[in-house]
């Protein structure tokens, strides 16, 4: 794990600049990146679009802590190509403790082509149903388009 510390502890702000020069300084280590949309501490609002596309241009996965951001700040996570992100929504959708939270996952990880695609859980109706009794190796998966009657 890295951890990304304020240069300035009197001006405890993350620049981008910072952010996407750790990124590079650790991209062949890196296999996840998890930042926060909104950094509940200062309240800073994370350039979510320039560091995702960073994060993409080194190979990297990137996902984003939505608790601060959902219902505060505008977020487009599909246009911005977001990995993943993940929210509560107690705080400002206003739900209250115990209320259901909120997971995005961008369509593109279920994609399929030419029988190559990430490892997921599908769980048994997420394959085939021509091929789902013949108990073969290996899973082959509906695509997340795919509508299942």
């Amino acid at each position: 794990m890295v951890l990304i510390e304020p240069t300035d502890p009197s001006h405890p702000m993350l620049s981008t600049d910072q952010i996407t020069s750790m990124i590079d300084k650790h991209a062949e280590s890196t296999a996840l990146i998890l930042l926060p949309g909104i950094q509940y501490y200062t309240g800073q609002y994370f350039d979510i679009p320039k560091i995702t596309t960073h994060a993409h241009s080194k190979g990297i996965i990137i996902g984003w802590d939505c608790a601060h951001a959902a219902g505060n700040v505008e977020l487009k996570l599909h246009e911005w190509d977001v990995d993943f992100a993940a929210w509560c929504s107690y705080k400002y959708l206003n739900s209250g403790p115990g209320a259901m939270g909120g997971i995005f996952v961008h369509e593109k990880h279920g994609k399929i082509e030419k029988d190559e695609y990430r490892p997921r859980l599908s769980g048994w109706w997420g394959g085939q149903q021509a091929t789902r009794f013949e108990m073969k190796p290996g899973m082959f998966p509906l695509s997340v388009a795919t509508t299942v009657n």
